[in-house]
């Protein structure tokens, strides 16, 4: 394989909300555990710095990839259920300020290719990590509220997303020195972890939670190359689906790239 190394470098701008929903038994006013789910949702929308490589190794075409995004100011809501025998239902939880950064890293290798089609698979990871602010809790009874007060416990989050992918990418030369390429992946197998933090309530303590589901991403490039150097525009989406109610992580996400490449 004579594939020539090209490393593109650049910033990506990203719309990104996800919401984590767990039910497990807990207890708000009883002595017994009653049905309860908890939902966590954040706005994770973030400039990116970017980059990835493209080159050959042991007669496979590789792809490698990664992003960072500094912590920013942005919010997240944090909101508990309750359903107890006697039909009360109560709904605590916070809304406010949260820091989050982000990072992500990729691997994928080409496992066929056609003139029109090169086939790929492989793993991506993505770890978002938040810090909770003042937050302005609230507490409903039957849908009547009850309580309201700001909240200062302490309280981080770590929400990492493993994707076992394959894919397609599909050339579509536009003329001599453009490029346009779809590359289309689903990853039918992923998992989503959070993991919570609660120093104030639950010292020492880490609480995990699990979420099995798949993701779907696609993504646009168009590219120009002018001897070495290059420049490509990239937009891309990706959302998520699980397989049951109990245990979900809906995530959807839509960014705007630029990049310099070599």
């Amino acid at each position: 394989m004579t594939t020539q190394t090209q490393i593109q470098i650049g910033v990506e701008a990203q719309r990104d909300r996800f919401t984590y929903h767990f039910e497990n038994p807990s207890s708000a006013n009883t002595e017994f555990l009653v049905p309860h789910f908890f939902e966590q949702s954040y706005k994770a929308d973030n400039i990116w710095l970017v980059g990835r490589a493209d080159y050959a190794a042991a007669g496979v075409k590789w792809t490698t990839s990664g992003g960072f995004a500094p912590s920013r100011d942005s919010s997240a809501t944090d909101f508990d259920t309750f359903f107890n025998p006697d039909g009360t239902v109560i709904v605590s939880g916070t809304t406010g300020g949260a820091s989050i950064g982000s990072w992500r890293v990729g691997q994928r290798a080409e496992i066929a290719r056609r003139p029109s089609l090169g086939v790929f698979t492989g793993y991506r990871l993505r770890v978002d990590r938040s810090d909770f602010q003042v937050g302005h809790k609230t507490v409903t009874v039957n849908g009547v509220l009850v309580d309201a007060l700001d909240v200062t416990t302490r309280e981080t989050t770590s929400s990492q997303l493993h994707e076992f992918l394959a894919g397609v990418t599909i050339p579509l030369p536009v003329g001599s020195r453009w490029a346009l390429t779809i590359d289309a992946e689903a990853a039918p197998i992923a998992l989503g972890r959070l993991a919570v933090q609660l120093p104030d309530k639950y010292p020492g303590q880490n609480l995990a939670f699990l979420s099995k589901l798949g993701t779907a991403t696609g993504q646009l490039r168009l590219a120009r190359h002018a001897g070495g150097w290059g420049f490509a525009l990239v937009a891309d989406g990706s959302w998520s689906w699980s397989y049951g109610s109990a245990n979900t992580l809906d995530r959807h996400v839509a960014g705007l790239g630029f990049l310099v490449t070599r």
